[in-house]
């Protein structure tokens, strides 16, 4: 599996971290994303991303327009999605943990026998 398959699992997450600190549009979330490497298969790649986010009513859009006049869609993350944001990050961490013990690994990054 490769890193790319790793991240795709966890990237509804990632967004709405990034959703978090501040409303967004989606060019703007694909390259606070590779600020952290988790790159995307091209700039269209975001938004099956954000139309699930706002279908399950974590996000609320609207439109401004921005300095070159272009119409831009922002995204804002409700309180709905910081619950469940909460929850994928409370997830994450278990089983974090989880996959350490399994590992065998302490906090040093030393294998246990």
């Amino acid at each position: 599996m490769d890193r790319t398959s790793l991240i795709k699992g966890h990237l509804e997450m990632c967004v709405l971290s990034i959703l978090s600190r501040g409303k967004s549009y989606g060019y703007e979330i694909m390259k606070e994303l590779e600020k952290y490497n988790l790159k995307l298969k091209g700039v269209g790649s975001i938004y099956p991303i954000l139309t699930k986010l706002k279908d399950q009513e974590w996000v609320h859009t609207y439109q401004e327009i921005s300095g070159n006049g272009k119409v831009r869609v922002y995204y804002e993350i409700n309180e709905k999605g910081e619950l469940y944001l909460q929850k994928k990050i409370e997830e994450w961490l278990e089983l974090q943990q989880d996959i350490k013990s399994l590992l065998q690994i302490d906090l040093k990054g030393d294998h246990v026998e």
